[in-house]
């Protein structure tokens, strides 16, 4: 077999059904289909029972994500892994898009591409799918960077396939990161090559209650941010670390700012002038600078 379709899950049986019927939908079929089952409560070992015989199920203690993630790598039996939270759904050419891109060049780690976002009941909320493409297309016009991704990292962990040996080779999910998987890219971005594959859509992203809360999105952000500023300093052979740096630490400014931290915002919002001067043509930067004085 080729990839890994792999399905993390922790208490989320109503939605479990369609995730595993949209992987069995694909039209590559090369697959494995595993589900790792981080310690549910619900009704999830029934709502498996059907499905048994067609995939492999791997239950344990509650871990949190990044730990089920992480046994999700660990238990693959294929040269590729491909990621779907149990509470979104892949589209039919996923897998017939993604594989080739792996197999034609061994440098790329991951591939990704756009997303259709759904609401909790599986509608289509257009504005939001456009919203996300123009986002996303802007984020990689000029291709994936690590500098890049510094501040702008458009990636969906149900949208992505990877080598599995990239991530093992860059060292798994980090279980104390809230966004591990922003840390990941970053850090395949760096030693790798990622690959955006600007068309239609190959997953649906589900926006319902029960997501990661704003909060922990931005303390994720900021934790991410503070990680690779260590490592800039700690490794002289990161390219375009000057632009890196600037950029988390743009990413900390607006961060601290989305959190009503107004004083670590225009801290880091001046460390990073002090890199880049020209960063006050920017009209954002000047509004974040008098905002921040302000209060």
């Amino acid at each position: 077999m080729t990839v890994t379709a792999a399905i993390t899950t922790y208490n989320r049986a109503s939605y479990l059904p369609e995730a595993i019927e949209s992987v069995f939908a694909q039209t590559f079929t090369d697959y494995e289909l595993l589900v790792v089952d981080d310690g549910s409560t619900d009704e999830t070992g029934r709502v498996l029972e059907p499905y048994r015989d067609r995939i492999r199920y791997v239950h344990q203690e509650n871990g949190g994500r990044s730990a089920a993630r992480n046994r999700a790598v660990r238990e693959a039996r294929t040269p590729y892994i491909s990621f779907l939270d149990s509470d979104d759904r892949w589209l039919p050419d996923k897998l017939a898009r993604h594989v080739p891109v792996l197999d034609a060049d061994e440098r790329v780690a991951l591939v990704h591409g756009h997303v259709e976002v759904i609401d909790a009941e599986g509608r289509t909320l257009a504005d939001e799918t456009e919203r996300h493409r123009e986002l996303f297309s802007a984020a990689h016009r000029n291709g994936v960077t690590y500098a890049g991704y510094a501040f702008d990292c458009r990636c969906f962990s149900s949208a992505l396939t990877a080598r599995v040996e990239a991530i093992e080779q860059v060292g798994l999910y980090d279980p104390a990161l809230l966004l591990d998987d922003y840390d990941l890219y970053l850090r395949l971005a760096l030693d790798w090559q990622i690959v955006f594959l600007d068309g239609e859509p190959v997953a649906r992203y589900r926006l319902h209650e029960g997501q990661m809360t704003t909060y922990e999105l931005t303390q994720g952000q900021i934790q991410t941010a503070e990680k690779h500023l260590a490592l800039i300093d700690r490794r002289p052979d990161i390219p375009d670390a000057k632009r890196a740096r600037r950029n988390f630490l743009l990413m900390l400014a607006r961060s601290h700012a989305v959190l009503g931290r107004e004083r670590e915002s225009r801290r880091e919002l001046l460390r990073a002038l002090r890199l880049d001067p020209t960063l006050l043509r920017e009209p954002w930067v000047v509004r974040r600078l008098v905002a921040s004085a302000l209060k």
